[in-house]
């Protein structure tokens, strides 16, 4: 019952603001995106064995204010024992190298933040990102076997787990078009212990010796490509977004340049678009169709 209580509650923190949401005015609706890159599984409690290994997902992200955006993610990450020959103590570090017939490890990473946007009407927007997640990992072997260690009680189980992480980072994002960009970031998830499996007689993780060792945080670098959907707010319709809009009340049906002001090409003072007589002669009294009487 407790396991369901903090699954429950943990569910309940990710997918509650997305349901208060939907009923604000938003100019971006959203933007699905796609990611792939390295990741480095460290802190260990006695050593550095993973290689630096590789990661892919997909991302949702809803903006909620012009500077703050929800972000969903989930992704696929997997690296393998490295090949520790001639690394001494220093462990695997930054090396891609893995040893003969070794073990995988592989996380699944379901991630909810927020992202603050510090110039988002810029083509290059540089952000922050802080939340917090649910990681899904498991160890095997060659054979694709789960990996299997003894309890408490010297029963064998899977090595396998879950545990609710902690996630910050940051990066940059370039608008391409209007409705794409690329991003280059970098995440890292800590992993809190909280809903883990290695309770009572698992317990068997930790620093002391003959105890299990596991990286308690990831660090992933990736590129990616964001695709935005639906149109941005224009509240004058006069075809320019709001965003960039510099004459916000523009009249119904007048042209307008690329900032969004109102063109009048013979200085009439009658809006091209409403202007009826678009030719009149400069210093000509005219009507409100822009003729002259």
């Amino acid at each position: 019952m407790r396991r369901i209580f903090q699954i429950s509650t943990v569910v309940f923190l990710l997918y509650y603001p997305v349901t208060n949401s939907w009923t604000q005015d938003f100019s971006r609706k959203f933007s699905l995106g796609l990611q792939g890159g390295i990741c480095k599984p460290g802190l260990s409690d006695h050593s550095d064995i993973y290689n630096v290994g590789n990661q892919i997902g997909g991302s949702f992200k809803y903006d909620l204010k012009d500077r703050i955006s929800l972000t969903f993610a989930a992704t696929y990450a997997l690296v393998w024992e490295a090949d520790l020959s001639g690394l001494g103590e220093s462990g695997a570090g930054f090396t891609f190298s893995r040893k003969k017939d070794a073990n995988k490890f592989t996380q699944v990473w379901l991630d909810a933040g927020l992202i603050y946007h510090f110039r988002p009407l810029e083509k290059l927007d540089p952000f922050l990102l802080g939340g917090v997640g649910i990681a899904f990992w498991n160890i095997k072997d060659k054979n694709n076997d789960y990996v299997e260690v003894l309890d408490l009680k010297e029963n064998p189980f899977d090595l396998k787990d879950q545990e609710v992480t902690i996630i910050g980072g940051g990066g940059f994002e370039y608008r391409i078009k209007e409705k794409w960009s690329l991003v280059f970031g970098t995440k890292f998830h800590y992993l809190t212990h909280t809903l883990t499996s290695f309770t009572g007689v698992k317990d068997i993780v930790g620093a002391a010796p003959g105890e299990l060792d596991l990286p308690k945080a990831t660090l992933e670098v990736s590129l990616g490509i964001n695709y935005y959907f639906g149109k941005l707010k224009d509240s004058d319709k006069d075809g320019v977004p709001d965003q960039r809009d510099f004459c916000a009340d523009t009249p119904r049906g007048a042209k307008v340049d690329e900032k969004g002001c109102p063109i009048d090409s013979d200085g009439d003072g009658i809006y091209d678009g409403l202007d009826k007589c678009p030719h009149t002669p400069p210093g000509t009294k005219v009507d409100a169709n822009g003729c002259p009487f």
